[in-house]
């Protein structure tokens, strides 16, 4: 039998659930360990990726999460194949190894999503676009000094972060 995709009222609804018994679930990997028997529950052809769950229950309005980051800055070198395997490729622009996936802005604009990010590139928590930050200047001008996501609070500098952890919680009221 082909695989089934719970629809997303589902999902929240078993996340919610989940998030009641538990409190607060420290990581994605264990919120879907957690999920994933009460879906099935439901329907045993059901199949939910990690990522889908995460994207769905902060869509819901139901679910918050805390982001821990980390900088994708230089990598020590070592065994090209190594590099490879951690899903890093060579950019000749800046003569040094960094992670690259091709991708478009809401500009059409092309970027490399590895060092530099720009405003309406989806965030890589909840594939919403990131809007500008901005910061007032002693001169009463306006400098933007980052970018955030408006739905799940992702937050990031002019560099890329990426997100290493994430803490769930239902929300409060």
């Amino acid at each position: 039998m082909a695989p089934k995709l719970p629809s997303e009222t589902e999902i929240a609804e078993v996340v919610v659930e989940v998030l009641r018994d538990w409190g607060t679930v420290q990581t994605q990997a264990e919120l879907h360990r957690l999920a994933l028997p009460l879906l099935r529950e439901r329907d045993a052809d059901y199949r939910l990726t990690p990522g889908r769950m995460r994207r769905v229950a902060l869509r819901s309005g139901l679910v918050s999460v805390a982001i821990r980051t980390r900088s994708v800055g230089a990598v020590p070198e070592v065994d090209e194949a190594d590099l490879r395997r951690m899903g890093l490729r060579y950019d000749p622009v800046v003569q040094r190894w960094r992670r690259i996936r091709d991708g478009d802005d809401l500009s059409g604009a092309q970027h490399h999503r590895g060092e530099f990010a720009s405003p309406g590139q989806p965030c890589p928590v909840c594939c919403e676009p990131l809007a500008k930050v901005h910061n007032a200047t002693l001169f009463g001008g306006c400098v933007a000094v980052g970018f955030r996501c408006e739905l799940c609070g992702y937050l990031t500098g002019h560099r890329w972060r990426e997100p290493a952890r994430y803490a769930f919680s239902l929300k409060e009221g």
